[in-house]
């Protein structure tokens, strides 16, 4: 099934194709961590904003408190789940190692698909009944209603040219936590972990020697000025931004808003994949022609990063088994969608 009918037909199995009744008009606080000018706001949040609206009639208006201002992005699980805010924007990164496990599968190395397929393959795992919801969404009460995950993260700005792969060995590298420090020290890299504000001025520093993100971050945070290499062409984890709404909540919306949120949930992730499809090819050929050397890997280096990341994708399945929770049946699950 194409992503962009999979939200379309989640919510019809959770009852919202039927008949409608007028609904009474509803402010819904969405929170998130970035910031107003950033891509996952004037390309995310606000495009969620304008097409509940729309699609509600305007009974449904989504007021949006970027840079945190609703809450750290740390305590953003919390305050959905008392209420205290509608919508959230989670990082996988940050919950992935607890509450939300299986949202590590954002984060596994070596991915070779595109965006809306990672997107698509979530959102399978997500429907009722699936594993990504009995495991990650029904024990927190909670439901998703847009994945917005990231271009594939690499050495994307690094002080030093990164060329080959032995080159990763000792360099102090920022990631997004999760599976990546796990990737990072598979490769003999360093994992540092700090928040992407701070960046910037630790590449400038030289506290740091690179940064596992996308090319699109790079430029939003400018770090081509700081850091004049990087390399490309394979994924060290597409870890992404969450959108999700406690179920309590949800439930108390009528039934065309319900309908109205999945809907702008479904379309938006649609934008966004293509949206960041695109700009991370424009912003790393900018990047190039302003002089930046960024190293594509080779196809032997490609096969290489593969077999030393291998373990990590195995090890973190195995880690869950043990947790009781179905990391094994999940890896195979998200690749045997990956790969329709």
């Amino acid at each position: 099934m194409k992503f962009s009918n999979r939200m379309a037909a989640a919510c019809c199995l959770v009852g919202l194709c039927a008949g409608m009744a007028q609904a009474e008009d509803v402010t819904l606080r969405f929170g998130t961590l970035i910031a107003a000018s950033a891509p996952g706001v004037t390309e995310g949040a606000n495009v969620f904003k304008r097409i509940a609206g729309e699609l509600s009639d305007g009974s449904v208006n989504v007021q949006v408190f970027p840079g945190e201002q609703a809450g750290k992005v740390t305590q953003t699980l919390d305050l959905v789940q008392s209420g205290a805010l509608d919508i959230g924007v989670l990082t996988s990164a940050l919950y992935s190692s607890d509450r939300l496990p299986l949202m590590g599968l954002l984060e596994l190395p070596g991915v070779s698909a595109s965006l809306c397929e990672v997107a698509g393959a979530m959102v399978d795992l997500s429907a009722p009944g699936e594993l990504i919801y009995e495991n990650d969404l029904v024990p927190n009460g909670i439901r998703i209603l847009a994945y917005m995950p990231y271009p594939p993260y690499g050495p994307a700005a690094t002080r030093v040219p990164v060329d080959d792969i032995e080159d990763l060995k000792g360099l102090r590298l920022r990631n997004a936590g999760g599976l990546m420090e796990y990737t990072t020290a598979a490769l003999g890299g360093v994992p540092v972990r700090m928040s992407a504000p701070e960046v910037y001025q630790s590449l400038q520093r030289g506290t740091i020697d690179g940064v596992l993100f996308s090319f699109l971050s790079v430029k939003s945070y400018d770090l081509a000025s700081v850091a004049k290499h990087g390399a490309t062409g394979f994924s060290f984890g597409t870890p992404g931004d969450l959108v999700i709404m406690s179920e309590r909540r949800f439930q108390s919306l009528a039934p065309e808003q319900q309908e109205a949120l999945v809907e702008a949930g479904r379309q938006t992730s649609q934008h966004w994949c293509e949206y960041v499809q695109k700009s991370e090819l424009e912003d790393m050929a900018e990047m190039r022609e302003a002089g930046m050397d960024i190293h594509t890997w080779t196809p032997e280096q490609v096969e290489q990063l593969t077999e030393v990341t291998a373990s990590v994708s195995k090890t973190w399945a195995e880690t869950l088994d043990a947790r009781g929770v179905p990391g094994t049946e999940a890896l195979a699950a998200f690749r045997e969608r990956l790969s329709q």
